[in-house]
């Protein structure tokens, strides 16, 4: 029992001590400390006991140290007026200023002056007319105006804002305007982490870069690797680009981004836009790698129309170069394959000499159906215009080469820069890549096709399509080993149909024109097919009909054939070697004699809607738009760091 007692007593004697002693430091944290100056005048003021200090005065209260040239100590009050030379040493941070009202039982400095500065640790530098510092929680609240510059030059300012030391961070509220690294940016608000020298834009935001523009509702900046991050409906545009996309991760050190969701870049030289929800973005040289859904859009105006080309695939890679550094090999290939595409083999092969007399006229609504009865004079051996096409077909494998992963390094015989007025000028002509992999399909209004893999360039303008492509042109299907299309403009001219070439056109449910050969061309004027040829080892079934009602099916074979097509009607057809010819009435025939060994009807693989193809919805252009904003002016970083302009700031100066 007396153990128990002893033991409460001591506790009792412990609780009262640690009262004491909590309510003396309570005492001490109250009061304003005068540690040191050169004299200390009391005189009555108001019935109050008032000291005016002078000479290096330092007082000290929750930690902070306060130093002037003078101060009036108000012991009744608590409270502290230093002027001259004023700053406040706390926790790392030093406020300076030309007077400061300190209340110590509010632990609240109120900083005033002609210029107040705020400076960590690391130097960043926060200036302003008006300032309050809170000492015990170390939360500093400036007030009509203020900017920040770090030990680099970059600067953020704002109508108000907040510091709070413990935790390294400024937030800047209202006419937000931020220069970093060339950029020049307006917010709604943002917060900067000193330690991480990170910005974190809150609202909407607008950014300025050399020739580029951005916005978006979100984002940050890391200073340490000058990278940005966008998000919620970020935008981007350059002098030939605009991009959207929810979100964007973008370095600009490495001029690399990553963007996610409902991603639109429009290429407005090469009236293009492309669609993905995932892609990797470079942008000097630009190269675009799409993902997750995938689509480009080709617009263009067919008979004064308005026309677009879409087309989709798992992946799509798009790239633009100067044309003096593309690769030697590449370009050189493109432009024979241009020149090759650019020859009409039917008119260099047969000559009008060569034609028989009795080349006939016939009269038919549906493509590429054939006349009844024309057997021409044996002409030029037709095999010499298959190898001919050969030679195109095989260009192909050197140019699957094209868009490869990285940058191609300019070799040896590249068009070397020009080094004196005599040289010959380097082409900087842009040339753009396409490159799509994949269940390729495409949707156009009066086009559209399937393959597994795409190539496109600029150079030969030529939509190469290997793999099991198919094209649709309105009741017309075309199969080959590899599709050709040539283009002007966006405009399509020609289509080459290269090994295995097959051409069906729908008669009714149950019967399908058909012409199989070697290779085909298909020519086009103005959108409309205009003439079809056909070479090597040509063969033909069409159907003919009595009284609406078909009744005859002609089986034909010859070396090459050409069609002329005028209003969507053959006017003109020429068999040319070898021709053979026999009619077959329809009731004779079983099903399977009605077609030509390796007949497939792909109908049901063609797209019927771009929708199929690509539902994205497409967003009008904002350069215009956003060409209207002012660009930042920096009023208080004029200010307080010295004079500047939105042009300097940009330019990182």
């Amino acid at each position: 029992m007396r153990y128990l007692i002893v033991n409460w007593l001591v506790l009792t004697l412990l609780l009262a001590y640690s009262s004491l002693s909590a309510q003396n430091n309570n005492k001490e944290e109250r009061l304003v400390r005068l540690i040191r100056a050169e004299t200390a005048q009391s005189y009555e003021n108001n019935n109050l006991n008032i000291k005016l200090v002078t000479g290096n005065a330092q007082f000290l209260h929750n930690g902070a140290l306060i130093i002037c040239d003078s101060a009036i100590w108000n012991a009744v009050e608590n409270t502290v007026d230093a002027k001259g030379n004023v700053r406040i040493i706390h926790e790392n941070n030093t406020l300076t200023s030309d007077q400061i009202h300190y209340i110590a039982d509010s632990s609240l400095a109120q900083v005033r002056g002609h210029i107040v500065e705020l400076m960590d640790k690391d130097s960043n530098r926060l200036r302003t007319h008006f300032l309050d510092y809170n000492t015990k929680d170390s939360i500093a609240y400036f007030f009509h105006g203020g900017s920040m510059m770090d030990t680099t030059g970059n600067t953020i300012e704002s109508l108000y804002g907040y510091y709070h030391s413990q935790i390294k961070r400024f937030k800047f509220m209202e006419q937000v305007e931020m220069s970093a690294q060339g950029m020049i940016l307006k917010s709604d608000s943002l917060v900067y982490w000193a330690q991480e020298e990170r910005s974190e834009f809150l609202g909407k935001t607008y950014g300025w870069q050399d020739d580029g523009f951005l916005s978006s509702n979100k984002g940050w900046y890391v200073g340490k690797d000058n990278s940005y991050g966008f998000y919620d409906n970020a935008y981007l545009s350059n002098k030939e680009n605009e991009i959207w996309a929810d979100s964007l991760v973008y370095n600009k050190n490495k001029s690399e981004a990553r963007l996610w969701r409902d991603i639109q870049i429009l290429d407005t030289a090469q009236s293009l836009i492309m669609f993905s929800d995932y892609a990797q973005y470079r942008q000097d040289p630009l190269h675009a790698k799409m993902y997750d859904n995938p689509s480009v859009a080709m617009y263009s105006m067919e008979n004064d129309i308005p026309d677009t080309l879409f087309f989709a695939a798992d992946t799509i890679s798009y790239k633009a170069l100067a044309m003096n550094l593309v690769d030697s090999a590449v370009a050189a290939e493109s432009i024979k394959r241009q020149k090759q595409g650019n020859r009409d083999y039917i008119k260099e092969m047969f000559t009008v000499q060569n034609i028989a007399p009795d080349t006939s006229i016939i009269d038919t609504a549906k493509i590429p159906a054939p006349p009844s009865q024309i057997d021409s004079a044996k002409v030029i051996d037709a095999e010499k215009l298959v190898d001919s096409l050969r030679l195109a077909d095989n260009l192909r494998l050197v140019d699957t080469l094209a868009i490869p992963d990285t940058l191609p390094k300019q070799d040896s015989i590249a068009i070397p820069p020009a080094t004196n007025a005599n040289s010959v000028p380097v082409d900087t002509t842009l040339v753009r890549f396409v490159f799509a992999n994949k269940n390729i399909r495409f949707f156009r209004s009066d086009l559209q096709g399937r393959s597994d893999s795409l190539l496109f360039n600029s150079i030969d303008s030529i939509i190469r399509m290997y793999k099991d492509p198919v094209i649709w042109s309105e009741e017309n299907q075309f199969t080959s080993d590899s599709i050709f299309l040539f283009t002007s403009g966006n405009s399509l001219k020609k289509a080459d149909l290269l090994t295995n070439a097959f051409v069906a056109s729908k008669e009714d449910s149950l019967h399908y024109n058909q012409v199989k050969a070697t290779d085909m061309t298909a020519w086009f004027s103005k959108g409309d097919l205009s003439r079809f040829d056909a070479f090597g080892g040509v063969s033909l079934v069409f159907f003919l009909e009595e009284d609406s009602i078909i009744t005859t099916m002609n089986k034909k074979e010859c070396k090459a054939m050409s069609a002329t097509i005028i209003e969507k009607s053959v006017q003109q057809v020429r068999y040319y070697e070898n021709v053979k010819s026999d009619a077959y009435p329809i009731f004779e025939l079983e099903p399977e004699d009605k077609t030509i060994k390796g007949f497939t009807n792909r109908e049901e693989e063609r797209p019927k809607e771009r929708r199929i193809v690509s539902d994205r919805k497409l967003y009008p252009s904002k350069r215009e738009e956003y060409g209207k904003l002012s660009l930042p002016l920096f009023p208080y970083t004029n200010k307080f760091f010295g004079t500047t302009t939105p042009e300097k700031q940009k330019a990182g100066q």
